[in-house]
């Protein structure tokens, strides 16, 4: 079964209420799972940029009452770049927290190179619809709103982060995240355990319902990066059946336990065997070297 772009951001939702856990944990992120995030984001890219570019040539040999049918091909890889971007920003705002608060650097290169990657497939996607096929415009506004949409929950999602950790690199809009952040705080501070979160986790699963039959062109791809974004929280995380604990249950809890295989159940069936990777000219020990003391 395939994983549908609801469920990854879900994963980004998850990942965004339960970052404390992974920045406050003395335990180091595994590498393996830093590798797996960096190789599954990578080889989607690059197959994004190979469908992208192909997609633009074509056009620009295409007559344009011909481009509704490449539109077909485009839309649902337009989406995917657009929806997955949410995890992208949220696990790479977190693997900086993680550095900042650590004092080192270790996930945050990776994350930021990651984020690149994507961002240049956004930039592709953007001017395949506005520079490149001659669509109606109507045919194309599902996926615009998915766009903002998209957008908005992003910076909802990091909204803590660039609040407490000043990232704002990694929002769309600064001030809209800022926005959310500290609406976050007010309410987790005033909270017993964190409902805001429940509040949150449901506005995902709804305002991403519409985009559950899409067919994601990247599905190996993607259940890849959500199992070593799952895999690298501490084991403590969970509970005995593969479910996130509450903040304050970890934080009295703690001193964490190994672990690897508590977080294939928390979402179950939508995650699988990964594929072998592809080589890539860049070398992951390269994005791992710490900075010079």
């Amino acid at each position: 079964m395939s994983l549908t772009l609801r469920q990854i951001t879900e994963t980004a939702a998850f990942a965004s209420a339960r970052s404390t856990f992974l920045i406050e944990s003395t335990a180091a992120i595994p590498d393996q799972h830093l590798h797996d995030y960096w190789k599954c984001c990578r080889g989607r890219t690059m197959d994004w940029f190979r469908q992208l570019d192909g997609l633009i040539s074509e056009a620009g040999v295409t007559p344009p009452e011909d481009h509704l049918r490449l539109w077909k091909t485009a839309e649902p890889l337009i989406a995917e770049v657009f929806v997955t971007e949410i995890l992208t920003r949220v696990w790479a705002a977190i693997l900086t927290a993680a550095d900042l608060h650590r004092k080192d650097a270790v996930g945050g290169p990776i994350a930021r190179h990651t984020l690149k990657g994507h961002t240049e497939a956004r930039n592709r996607c953007l001017t395949l619809m506005v520079n490149t096929l001659q669509v109606p415009c109507v045919k194309m506004s599902q996926v615009e709103r998915l766009r903002r949409k998209s957008e908005r929950w992003s910076d909802l999602l990091i909204g803590h982060l660039v609040l407490n950790y000043q990232l704002d690199a990694f929002a769309f809009e600064n001030s809209r995240s800022l926005e959310f952040g500290q609406s976050q705080m007010r309410e987790i501070i005033a909270a017993t355990d964190e409902p805001v979160w429940e509040f949150v986790l449901a506005g995902v699963r709804l305002a991403f319902s519409s985009v559950d039959s899409v067919n994601a062109p990247s599905d190996v791809w993607n259940r890849g990066i959500v199992r070593s974004v799952l895999g690298s929280f501490p084991a403590d995380s969970f509970d005995g059946t593969g479910t996130f604990k509450s903040v304050r249950r970890v934080r009295i809890e703690r001193p964490t336990a190994d672990s690897d295989k508590v977080s294939d159940a928390l979402l179950q069936s939508m995650v699988a065997e990964d594929r072998p990777a592809k080589r890539s000219q860049l070398k992951f020990s390269e994005l791992r070297q710490r900075p010079s003391r």
